[in-house]
């Protein structure tokens, strides 16, 4: 369920991250700026590796009821994703975001489809949001769905020398609910969630590259588990920094390196088991339109 890396917000995070802000110049005469109108669409396609797949603190491919003992998460996650976005106005947008991961491992069949609608309305440096997401699990012969909602706010600051973006997302889950013994059933139980507390940040280093830090904290109303029963609490603290460099106005590479750390000893309803501590990194490539 890809909503952790990368963590964030979803269509949020693109539109807080990255403001117009509009120069100015001190002239003795009056001068008028017209300014370039919003394009009404942009479209972005990526494609990507992880060594793990976290998704809210759980490392889903390392499997508890591994035959070899190992739990190891062996290859990672191979993912791709397209995203399309419709500017309403000059503050309102609609992003469609269709996403699909393998699993790498050679003991797992893992695939898993999602996909997100989310609407963005800007204030000046503030985001709202609010998104719809489906996702659809494929694990070793059983299908999982769920159905979500959320919602996020955030705010871009811009020190002159980085910017940072504080943000707030809840994830609420509709159903179908998880219960034991079916075949095809709901991931996450009815009516649990989740609260991601983030901070990200940008430092230009030069005109093309760029670091990324990030530190975010999650809590889990009944969404994890620990050992085998849900919980509530505190769930984890993740923390890690991108490198994303532009190599021309369409393809952006990037890569990245991070760390989990759970508060409890996490799982999740498809058997997912998670060190305590689990660093992690992966690379992407990304075309914008």
């Amino acid at each position: 369920m890809k909503l952790t890396k990368i963590v964030a917000i979803s269509s949020l995070a693109a539109l807080a991250i990255t403001p117009v802000f509009a120069g100015a110049k001190s002239f003795k005469e009056t001068v008028v700026v017209q300014e370039e109108a919003k394009p009404a669409w942009s479209a972005s396609h990526s494609t990507g590796w992880d060594s793990s797949y976290m998704f809210r603190g759980v490392d889903v491919l390392r499997d508890q009821n591994d035959p070899n003992g190992s739990n190891a998460s062996d290859n990672g996650i191979q993912w791709t994703s397209v995203s399309f976005t419709y500017n309403l106005t000059e503050n309102d947008s609609l992003t469609l975001s269709p996403w699909m991961g393998y699993g790498l491992a050679s003991a797992q069949s893992y695939k898993e489809f999602d996909i997100a609608l989310n609407y963005a309305h800007t204030i000046d440096a503030l985001t709202l949001g609010l998104g719809y997401t489906f996702y659809d699990v494929m694990n070793e012969g059983q299908q999982n769905y769920a159905n979500e909602l959320n919602a996020s706010v955030g705010y871009n600051l811009d020190l002159g020398f980085m910017k940072l973006t504080p943000s707030v997302t809840y994830f609420y889950n509709i159903g179908p609910d998880n219960h034991d013994g079916e075949t095809n059933r709901g991931s996450l139980s009815s009516a649990s969630s989740y609260l991601s507390l983030r901070l990200d940040g940008s430092v230009a280093i030069t005109d093309r590259l760029s670091l990324n830090p990030y530190v975010g904290y999650g809590i889990n109303f009944r969404q994890n588990w620990e050992d085998t029963k849900e919980f509530n609490g505190s769930n984890n603290l993740e923390y890690g920094v991108a490198a994303p460099f532009k190599i021309n106005n369409t393809i952006t590479v990037s890569a990245y390196i991070a760390q989990s750390i759970a508060f409890q000893e996490l799982g999740n309803a498809v058997n997912s088991d998670t060190r305590q501590f689990t660093t992690f990194g992966g690379a992407k490539v990304t075309f914008s339109f």
